[in-house]
């Protein structure tokens, strides 16, 4: 952690050029890997590596500024590709401090959308395990989840803040092109039961909203322990298809898979993985384990294709 560190510092001291921060990591593609950071408040947050590109020093930017809306600070030319700029502390509604007091960007990537998030300071990527996070999205619509995680010598209290919301918040036109996109969908002649699994209570409003158009019955759980005690109280020829989330508290989307995938009373069930978290290599992986598809998030058109396709 101390190196890692060290590095960052040092390249923000020497004013290297801007890809020696580059995000790197021997386990990009594990869904329990977290880059921690620090904001106006002193506290800790925390965003999923696997939907970072890179660490970027905010001095060397470029920044053509945004007057009209407040939440996004403006556009930057990153690599080529022009990247909407975000304060993560004015979007969490912490204080915002003077601009020469931010050390750092975290390119990412999601949801179709590239993001460049502000940040005051970056500590390490850390694994943290599903099972010791404790859901905090009804205490605070912005987190999904609390942990704690070790900063020197200390266990640190660290919130896990929603991206999704995040991206919703950001792009405002996000839930108008989902409504638009799914008007028109035809309503399928399926009795069975979708069972979907996440954590960002946004995501299940807008595939809700998406079974209800599509005239299909469903069940819906904040994780994927949630899914699996559920299905003691469901027939396996009920089910008509499964749907989960990667990275979620208690039991995330790999293990929903595992358990799926290890009885053979769900052989004839497809599974769809919905997540923001998805690149190729772990595409791979995923449908290696016995997932048939994989969708960003909020590409609502998308995820209804797809339950059309594979609905049994």
């Amino acid at each position: 952690m101390e190196d890692y560190k060290e590095n960052i510092e040092n390249a923000i001291e020497d004013d290297d050029e801007l890809d020696l921060v580059a995000l790197v990591s021997s386990n990009a593609n594990d869904t329990s890997q977290y880059l921690v950071f620090q904001g106006s408040d002193d506290q800790y947050y925390a965003k999923n590596v696997s939907k970072i590109e890179e660490l970027l020093v905010y001095k060397d930017i470029d920044v053509a500024k945004n007057h009209s809306t407040k939440l996004i600070v403006g556009t930057a030319d990153i690599r080529g590709n022009m990247t909407t700029i975000i304060n993560f502390d004015e979007w969490f509604g912490n204080e915002v401090l003077p601009d020469d007091e931010y050390e750092l960007i975290i390119v990412a990537h999601y949801g179709g959308h590239r993001l460049g998030i502000i940040v005051k300071s970056v500590e390490y990527i850390v694994n943290i395990p599903a099972d010791t996070m404790t859901d905090n999205s009804q205490n605070d619509e912005k987190t999904s989840f609390i942990t704690k995680v070790q900063i020197g010598q200390k266990q640190e209290m660290c919130t896990i803040f929603d991206s999704d919301k995040m991206l919703i918040d950001t792009f405002d036109t996000i839930d108008t092109k989902a409504a638009e996109d799914t008007n028109q969908l035809r309503k399928l002649k399926n009795d069975k039961l979708i069972l979907f699994a996440d954590d960002s209570r946004f995501i299940r409003k807008m595939a809700e909203s998406l079974f209800h158009k599509m005239n299909l019955s469903y069940k819906m759980y904040e994780n994927g322990q949630l899914l699996l005690d559920a299905l003691a109280n469901i027939t396996p020829e009920d089910i008509g298809l499964f749907i989960t989330d990667l990275e979620m508290p208690v039991l995330g989307g790999k293990e929903v898979i595992e358990y799926i995938r290890g009885h053979k009373e769900y052989d004839h069930i497809n599974i769809i993985v919905h997540t923001n978290m998805s690149n190729t290599n772990m595409s791979d992986n995923l449908k290696q384990n016995g997932a048939q598809q994989i969708i960003g998030k909020v590409d609502m058109l998308a995820l209804s294709e797809s339950i059309e396709k594979l609905m049994v």
